[in-house]
């Protein structure tokens, strides 16, 4: 209580979720967007492990954010008090369980210490590669005054990336630009402060054909000439990898060559290429695949060192680019059956949503189905918790980019995520949230249910029916449609675009075996 009363006397705005794990949810959202920590505060005990699996999230995908929570007074360590969890006596060590989960988890020995220790989480998070940091204040402390050096934040918070240094006599550049058939992958760790239009600008200059791994879709615009699609998975972007195939370069910048990118395809995928990487966090330098070229650093001043020049097969390669999306074409309105074709709203909402509208995914086929089939403009954000995958990410996540930007926010998410969350609707009605949640409801989790019948010939417990989102959604001071063909969820949609509040469309979809093929 001491922390809210100090905030609101300071002028700083508090959102009040509706669970602690939701709420971290929305500010991992929120820093994705605008390029600095989220805030996120828990009481002891379950305020605090509710935190985790949102911490995770943000821990896995490289995201800012700053977790404090509260623990019980010092007298009552291993005492059971209610909520304990300082690991003394019979008490869980709250602690422990964010270590695993953060950057670095810290306990305030004193009162004096807990300003330095801020500043402290703040550099930690935002400095190398970003993630979230936890300081724990027993409820004692906060009642006790102390004096402490305000500090300009300019001071504390050196954590700029160096440039970048190749750490080979060979020049990068010049292999680059002497090879036959180059690729650029950009990943994750090429998320830094605008660095969208030079990256475009980067292209443009080497005019190389290029592809991004899910988290990767921020920096670019996926509606270039010489883009290949997403690294997803084997007869998901079969684009990228028919490229691959041929490539005798390939520079990854910020890329983590994450499993659905290369094991699940084929492990000796880049065996004929010779391989650079360059990254801002110097562990993950050849960690999954070994490379022939390094640099670490930040991406913005490797892209930006001189010398880079347009490529002597450009045009070529551009061809090439062509014939592969021409061979794998994006396919239009698809005939439904038995509900919606899922790709039917892909495609509907990459039509008519703002080119600077904000797109939030879930897991499971909404997520891989958004990843793959959505296109994203460069001043569109996409959002997505990627290697954690949570389910019930996107009705919080939204509602954290609604409070980050004025402009649209959609979220695509299934009827099970959506029901693990579904709670936060209170807090877009309480704070005046603005979102359109497009609900995929198929009666089950899609992805498990296909996966256990492609395992077992069956499945089970993983259909189940659902209540009147529509009637929920209402109850909650929302609008609310309910399609069953693609004809009308374009209606429902647009009619949300104008919607001086929150949406949701509840668009039931048929029971497709892989959406995202």
């Amino acid at each position: 209580m001491q922390m809210w009363e100090a905030a609101n006397n300071a002028g700083i705005k508090t959102i009040l979720n509706k669970q602690e794990g939701n709420g971290v949810y929305m500010a991992d959202a929120f820093a994705r967007i605008i390029g600095k920590p989220g805030i996120i505060l828990g009481t002891a005990g379950p305020g605090v492990t509710n935190m985790t699996t949102g911490l995770a999230t943000s821990f896995l995908d490289s995201i800012p954010l700053i977790a404090i929570g509260a623990g019980v007074a010092t007298s009552a360590f291993g005492k059971n008090a209610v909520q304990d969890g300082s690991g003394r006596g019979r008490a869980t060590e709250q602690r422990a369980a964010m270590k695993s989960v953060c950057k670095q988890a810290m306990l305030a020995p004193t009162p004096q210490a807990v300003p330095d220790m801020i500043r402290e989480a703040f550099r930690e998070a935002l400095s190398g590669r970003p993630g979230p940091v936890y300081v724990e204040v027993p409820s004692d402390f906060w009642d006790i005054p102390i004096e402490y050096e305000k500090i300009q934040p300019s001071n504390y918070r050196n954590c700029s990336l160096t440039s970048c240094n190749i750490n080979d006599s060979t020049s990068v550049q010049k292999k680059l630009l002497a090879s036959k058939h180059p690729l650029i992958v950009i990943g994750e760790g090429a998320n830094e402060p605008a660095i969208g239009a030079k990256m475009m600008k980067f292209i443009e200059k080497v005019f190389i054909p290029f592809t991004v791994s899910p988290l990767g879709k921020n920096v670019v615009d996926e509606f270039h000439p010489l883009y290949l699609g997403v690294m997803r998975m084997q007869g998901t972007t079969q684009k990228v990898y028919e490229y691959i195939k041929k490539s005798d370069f390939i520079l990854f910048l910020g890329d983590r060559m994450q499993e659905w990118e290369v094991a699940w395809y084929n492990k000796e995928l880049f065996s004929k290429a010779t391989l650079a990487q360059v990254d801002p966090d110097w562990n993950e330098i050849g960690r999954v695949y070994p490379v022939d070229f390094s640099a670490v650093g930040s991406i913005t001043s490797f892209i930006d060192t001189e010398g880079f020049k347009k490529h002597n097969n450009a045009q070529l390669l551009q061809e090439k680019v062509k014939q592969l999306w021409k061979q794998y074409p994006i396919q239009g309105i698809l005939k439904d059956s038995k509900g919606i074709n899922p790709l039917n709203i892909n495609t509907l909402v990459q039509k008519h949503a703002d080119k600077d509208a904000t797109i939030v995914t879930d897991t499971g086929y909404a997520k891989s189905m958004a990843i793959i089939k959505y296109l994203t403009h460069l001043n569109q954000h996409f959002i997505s918790a990627d290697k954690n995958g949570p389910m019930g990410y996107s009705v919080p996540a939204a509602l954290g980019a609604a409070l980050a930007t004025n402009k649209q926010v959609i979220a695509f998410v299934g009827d099970g995520g959506f029901q693990m969350s579904l709670n936060e609707l209170g807090t877009a009605m309480n704070y005046g949230l603005k979102a359109i949640y497009i609900i995929l409801n198929n009666g089950g989790c899609s992805s498990i249910v296909n996966y256990h019948k492609s395992v077992y010939g069956h499945h089970c417990a993983d259909t189940f029916k659902n209540p009147d989102f529509v009637a929920l959604a209402q109850s909650y001071g929302m609008k609310g449609y309910k399609v069953t063909t693609t004809e009308d969820f374009e209606k429902a949609f647009l009619l949300a675009t104008k919607s001086k509040t929150s949406v949701l469309i509840d668009a039931h979809v048929n029971q497709a075996s892989m959406i995202w093929e």
